[in-house]
């Protein structure tokens, strides 16, 4: 338990567990790093950019969908990195507002492959990477939506019912929000 005395006499149980946790995380993110700029490298979807280098765990993911609802949005992300990867996902925000069942109006996304705990096969697994992340979410703004599991039920539930003011609403938040 967390003693304020004692870890101003030096004294943190932690420091050697968060020394430890932060070496193996650099490392994997290093090589994953690499992996994701030779796959992104040729492609205008996906950029990414590390505000605080050499810090790798802060990752800023823009998306720039080239066709479907969300083409000519530019879509921000913010991926923190725990301690604890890859054994726990990323934590995902994503910082424009959009108009998607998926993704609810403070930035919180819903996609299984984030989830710690899933009960389908799709979850988050160690084996998984930043790369696979990346490639989930350019996924939700493809036209291969599936909304059986939403977040933003009004959004959903508009989608099912009425396409075209879906689809006008889409825009409209593209035109507000998601521009340069």
């Amino acid at each position: 338990m967390f003693n304020l005395r004692d870890r101003m006499k030096g004294v943190d149980p932690d420091r050697e567990y968060k020394k430890v946790h932060t070496a193996i995380r650099e490392k994997l993110l290093a090589q994953e790093v690499k992996d994701l700029e030779t796959n992104l490298r040729n492609q205008n979807i996906c950029r990414i950019r590390f505000p605080e280098l050499p810090a790798l765990h802060e990752i800023e993911l823009t998306i720039t969908p080239q066709e479907g609802l969300y083409r000519d949005g530019i879509f921000r992300f913010h991926i923190t990195v725990p301690l604890e990867y890859n054994n726990v996902p990323p934590q995902v925000k994503c910082l424009t507002r959009v108009w998607h069942p998926n993704i609810n109006e403070d930035g919180t996304i819903c996609l299984s492959l984030l989830r710690e705990n899933s009960v389908d096969d799709f979850g988050w697994r160690p084996t998984r990477n930043l790369l696979e992340v990346v490639h989930g979410l350019q996924s939700l703004f493809g036209d291969l939506m599936d909304f059986d599991d939403a977040l933003n039920m009004e959004a959903a539930k508009q989608y099912s019912s009425n396409r075209g003011e879906f689809s006008n609403r889409v825009k409209e938040y593209i035109n507000r929000f998601a521009r340069t």
